[in-house]
């Protein structure tokens, strides 16, 4: 049975990765986060131990042996908690996106190597079968593409409020909300020659970018579609050749995410390097 903590235990995200542990037969040791809004965990790990402080999560789990530290505080915290998680003996699972700087990359690689542990970041998407053939296909042609994005996932006034409209907390509407389809882009169609900025406001963000096999449009944006409408439902796709693909519901694919780590499959921090490098240039 493998062992995790977790810290940022109170967001949104964080619950979907306390069920995957539960529908591994995992066992959640510790949770952290400064707000106590928990409750849920008890129908899940009604044993797990509570913390509200960092200092005595962590010297918890350095006394444990855990396998595993799940990092799902707000971005800008990300490097710091990935740190101390590892100099507490633990391999590391990120949420998106991993980190802020490139910079901090070769840090963490330093880390990994001194205390032999490794840390694996959350990009379901590359789990997801259509995209892996779409992926196989592309890699043995060497034709141009056209590729076609459409992001709309509606955000309220809260959001402009949090620290993730904030550039230096949480990268900027590109990285915090467009980074799953940016990763994809580059995962299948190969790094970027050229990206054209047509439209930015704090809306929404629209653009160009060739790459090594596609010329990709791209609009990304949490404005409200229908201010008419009481639900706000997203619409996420990509357009490959007149073929759309439809990312709505991806929920799914976080298990197989799981089980992929666990088998020592997942993907490490280091392969996220040149994403955060070119999307913080955009």
């Amino acid at each position: 049975m493998k062992k995790f903590a977790i810290i940022g235990v109170s967001g949104y995200i964080a619950k979907k990765h306390v069920k995957c542990i539960k529908e591994l037969k995992g066992d959640l040791v510790a949770a952290m986060d400064l707000h106590d809004n928990v409750g849920f965990l008890d129908s899940f790990f009604p044993n797990c131990k509570f913390f509200n402080n960092e200092k005595k999560f962590f010297s918890f789990i350095r006394k444990k042996k855990l396998d595993f530290v799940i990092v799902c505080t707000p971005s800008f915290k990300h490097f710091d908690h990935i740190k101390r998680s590892i100099k507490s003996f633990c391999n590391v699972i990120v949420e998106k996106p991993p980190l802020l700087k490139e910079s901090q990359f070769k840090k963490i690689q330093d880390l990994e190597r001194i205390y032999k542990k490794k840390c694996f970041c959350v990009f379901q998407l590359r789990f997801d079968k259509r995209l892996i053939s779409l992926k196989n296909k592309i890699k043995l042609s060497q034709k141009i593409n056209d590729v076609k994005i459409n992001y709309f996932t509606y955000r309220g006034d809260w959001y402009f409020n949090s620290w993730k409209n904030n550039k230096n907390k949480s990268g900027g509407l590109l990285i915090n909300i467009g980074i799953h389809f940016f990763d994809i882009l580059f995962w299948i169609f190969g790094k970027s020659k050229k990206i054209k900025i047509n439209k930015r406001n704090k809306e929404t963000i629209m653009g160009e970018i060739i790459l090594e096999k596609a010329k990709v449009k791209w609009v990304l944006s949490v404005k409200n579609l229908n201010k008419n409408s009481k639900n706000n439902k997203a619409s996420r796709s990509m357009t490959v050749n007149n073929t759309k693909y439809n990312f709505d519901k991806f929920d799914d694919l976080h298990k197989v995410n799981y089980e992929e780590i666990i088998k020592n499959k997942g993907h490490k921090i280091d392969n996220f390097k040149y994403l955060i490098k070119t999307m913080s240039n955009i």
